[in-house]
């Protein structure tokens, strides 16, 4: 992180030699308190990344459009619209323009100020006074224009490290901005494969309904051929409307999803209602770009933002450092004043005046060591956050891979079970039609290849989602723009 934050000022112009020599000749002048930070930043590097992370096999950092690899053009066009409309980046997008004019502000306060001004009143002039006849004791125009200038010399840094801190917070706002966008994406993602699941978990649903009314119809033949009860088609109707239900349900989440993917992308539930089934054919490799966990730090926007923060912290404790040591202002102006418009435009009426306003901290019943307290406070609060975030990340990314590894394993797993489930059913049908058997069980391995298939889809939309959590893990690929300002800034320490 940036800086020696005890060093002190080591050489100073002529002015503030001056002016050191004033302070120091009272008896009162102030000295910067012994206090220093306590906490210290953790390097990834420095963290066990654990099996997860060691053994995946090498891919590239993703793209700022990961989401294009599921293939699907109407979740591209949705995030084109997120992206365009959503309220919440578009807050975010305001947060940044809001940091960057109080970034302005500050730095306008290290330049001079001259501002013009310009009065006319009308007076009567008291006889008591210096009024010079023959205004003293009549009524005339009091008139005063004039330019003034002001500059604060800054001579050590405090208000520079005050426009520092605020450009560094400024940066940590348009990091922050880019992990609202990083969320948003991530949300439709997640919610989009949760809409594909639906969709086909309403297919088996359907084909479940259809295997239950032929289990009915086989107990109604059975009871009108004399080979059955009216309680085993009882029995058997039970399950219909059980299987009706589960297909509204699925519905209902359906319609939910949608109206969820409308809001995420600052649309109304009539754009929800405009979506078609997702046809998402993600093909990814398990893997992470070979510089994890050192190149983590610059790609995503959460730990940027923080490692921003920290270096705010440390111009701040800079300022309250020089708030210690004497300053100079500047003051000048120049103009015109008179009694009267005669001759408020002449060599007579001529104003002007220049000189130092010297400030020398003596005594403030200890405002300026608590400052310093509390700013360093701040500083080790920033810095342990960003200890926290990095810790996150790599749990994060750890996480999802033990997800996604887990997840090929049981889908191969699966996958040879659904496999097993239709050969079975397969040959209860070659079976039935050789009169070997009956259709009763045609439809129990029927049954049992639907349970495999949910299974299957449930374990498919895991991974989907999962995908798309490693890639915010990752940061999503939308930091490149502020990986190279960290660069810069990492130049500079």
């Amino acid at each position: 992180m940036s800086a020696a934050l005890n060093q002190q000022p080591s050489s100073c112009n002529p002015l503030s030699a001056l002016v050191c020599g004033a302070a120091l000749a009272l008896a009162g002048c102030m000295s910067v308190p012994d206090i220093h930070p306590k906490a210290q930043s953790r390097e990834p590097n420095k963290l066990e990344a654990g099996k997860a992370i060691s053994s995946a096999q090498t891919i590239e950092w993703p793209h700022e459009d990961w989401w294009t690899a599921y293939r699907d053009p109407q979740l591209d066009a949705l995030m084109t619209t997120a992206l365009k409309d959503s309220p919440t980046l578009h807050m975010a997008e305001a947060r940044v323009e809001l940091a960057k004019s109080y970034a302005a502000a500050m730095h306008a306060e290290t330049l001079p100020n001259i501002s013009g001004d310009a009065s006319i009143s009308r007076e009567r002039f008291t006889a008591l006074q210096f009024i010079p006849p023959p205004w003293a004791g009549n009524v005339d125009w009091n008139n005063r224009t004039a330019i003034s200038m002001a500059y604060d010399l800054d001579l050590w840094g405090r208000q520079e490290h005050v426009w520092k801190g605020s450009v560094n917070e400024t940066q940590a706002t348009a990091a922050e901005a880019q992990q609202v966008k990083l969320e948003i994406v991530t949300a439709i993602v997640r919610s989009y494969v949760r809409l594909s699941m639906e969709y086909a978990l309403r297919d088996i649903a359907e084909e479940r309904l259809a295997e239950v009314e032929k289990r009915v119809s086989i107990a109604k033949r059975g009871l009108k051929a004399g080979l059955g009860t009216g309680m085993q088609v009882s029995e058997a109707e039970t399950a219909v409307p059980m299987a009706r239900a589960h297909i509204e349900s699925i519905d209902a989440h359906i319609a939910l999803t949608k109206n969820q993917l409308a809001a995420l992308a600052g649309q109304g539930p009539g754009a929800g209602e405009k979506l078609l089934r997702p046809s998402i054919k993600l093909e990814a490799a398990i893997g992470l770009p070979d510089t994890l966990p050192a190149n983590l730090v610059g790609r995503r926007p959460d730990i940027l933002a923080h490692r921003w923060h920290v270096e705010a912290a440390g111009e701040n404790i800079e300022s309250a450092k020089a708030a210690f040591y004497p300053n100079i202002n500047l003051l000048a102006f120049i103009g015109f004043q008179a009694l009267g418009f005669g001759q408020l435009i002449s060599n007579a009426a001529a104003i002007g005046g220049v000189g130092p306003a010297i400030s020398l901290p003596l005594f403030d019943g200890g405002r300026r060591k608590s400052q310093l307290t509390g700013r360093t406070a701040a500083y080790d609060m920033a810095v342990e956050q960003y200890n926290a975030v990095v810790v996150q990340a790599l749990q994060d990314v750890s996480d999802q891979l033990v997800i996604l590894q887990s997840n090929e394993k049981q889908r191969a797993e699966v996958r040879q079970s659904v496999a097993l489930a239709e050969k079975a059913h397969h040959l209860a049908e070659q079976s039935y039609r050789a009169g070997l058997d009956n259709f009763q069980h045609v439809l129990d391995t029927e049954s049992t290849v639907l349970r495999q298939q949910e299974v299957m889809v449930q374990l498919e939309a895991e991974r989907q989602e999962a995908h798309a959590g490693l890639m915010r893990a990752l940061g999503g690929g939308v930091t490149d723009h502020l990986a190279q300002v960290e660069a810069k800034q990492e130049a500079k320490r």
